[in-house]
């Protein structure tokens, strides 16, 4: 704590504010009660770029894998219905069990 001229240290940042409030309040002989801290945790510039680019590429992956089971619905009901092809046929053609083109096609 700059203000302070003094430092403290904690073994994980949870303890960091009850850390900060115990050596304030022992410093100005005030009760801990009255002291408030705000603390604030930064990554470092490239692991935060890292995991930005990771959050973009899941929320990515989130909305192709959306696409991929709109599109796989789809096909099946396709099959189904305009097709005329059975459910157990439609299973064979895309190389999937009855159940599963069963769940496609009431989803």
């Amino acid at each position: 704590m700059p203000e302070l001229d003094a430092v403290t240290q904690a073994r994980h940042a949870r303890d960091i504010e009850d850390m900060a409030i115990g050596l304030i309040s022992a410093l100005l002989d005030v009760a801990e009660e009255s002291v408030s801290v705000e603390v604030v945790l930064e990554l470092p510039e490239l692991v935060a770029e890292v995991w930005q680019e990771a959050s973009a590429l899941h929320e990515r992956a989130l909305a192709d894998e959306r696409r991929s089971s709109a599109l796989r619905r789809q096909v099946v009901r396709e099959l189904l219905t305009s097709s005329g092809l059975s459910q157990k046929d439609t299973a064979q053609l895309l190389g999937l069990s009855s159940q599963r083109v069963q769940q496609l096609a009431h989803q």
